[in-house]
């Protein structure tokens, strides 16, 4: 049956529903043949039990800190040879790697430690505060570098300590290096001792130099003046005779 004029436009709409309807039932049922999988909370509200989930937790944080062993701090821990696993650890190529070190500038660095110096003072902070201010004035005097062969209990702070317990302020302390290789090189396990030599020493050739060779050497022990030190070291015609003159001659000129 033909439609009238005025319902033309109906009808054609009519169409048009019956067949978007048509087409959204295709759809629907292609979905629902598929297996999806929601988000938690996008089909609907989600009915938790939030209270008694968090009761649970706070009874179970309860039992778990009552099995716990909370250790206290360890006080007074004492590390053995703590110098040497620092100095070993400095060595090691991996750890320069990681921290950037270019072994190149370290070379170089070491070697301008030791530039043109061939004779030392070694010297303890353990030894009694006046012989250290006499030594380390005397050493001033005649341009001997004095070396101690670690940090006060391993520790700046402490060694600040007690360099301020020898000179009393920062600007009266003498100048003074730290190195346990020097010691180690020469084997000195006691001081106050002087060493000189006719060689500019090398990087260490072993770890800290603890398999180096002896370099040779000249070496008075004992709470003996350095003036006294140096004569008997200048008039003994060894390895360190000539240093030990050079530097008797630069203090007369002052």
């Amino acid at each position: 049956m033909a439609c009238l004029a005025k319902t033309k436009l109906l009808c054609a709409l009519a169409f048009s529903l019956i067949t978007l309807s048509a087409i959204a039932s295709s759809i629907n049922a292609q979905e629902n043949t598929e297996d999806m999988e929601f988000a938690p909370g996008a089909t609907g509200f989600i009915n938790a039990p939030i209270t008694e989930l968090v009761i649970g937790a706070e009874r179970a944080a309860e039992e778990l800190g009552e099995r716990l062993n909370i250790l206290g701090a360890m006080e007074g821990v004492e590390i053995e040879d703590l110098s040497g696993i620092r100095e070993r650890a400095l060595n090691d190529p991996r750890v320069r790697r990681l921290l950037g070190v270019n072994d190149e500038d370290a070379n170089t660095t070491e070697e301008i430690r030791y530039d043109g110096a061939h004779l030392w003072l070694l010297l303890s902070f353990s030894m009694p505060k006046q012989s250290l201010q006499q030594a380390m004035l005397e050493a001033e005097k005649y341009g001997v570098p004095v070396v101690f062969r670690g940090f006060v209990n391993n520790s700046v702070y402490d060694t600040r300590a007690a360099i301020l317990d020898v000179w009393e302020t920062e600007e009266a302390a003498k100048a003074f290096g730290i190195d346990p290789t020097l010691f180690t090189r020469f084997n000195v396990s006691a001081v106050p001792v002087v060493i000189a030599t006719s060689d500019t020493l090398e990087i260490c050739e072993t770890q800290g130099c603890e398999d180096d060779p002896i370099p040779l050497h000249d070496r008075v022990a004992g709470n003996i003046p350095l003036d006294t030190v140096l004569r008997m070291i200048a008039l003994g015609g060894g390895v360190g005779s000539v240093e030990a003159k050079r530097m008797i001659e630069a203090a007369d000129e002052l």
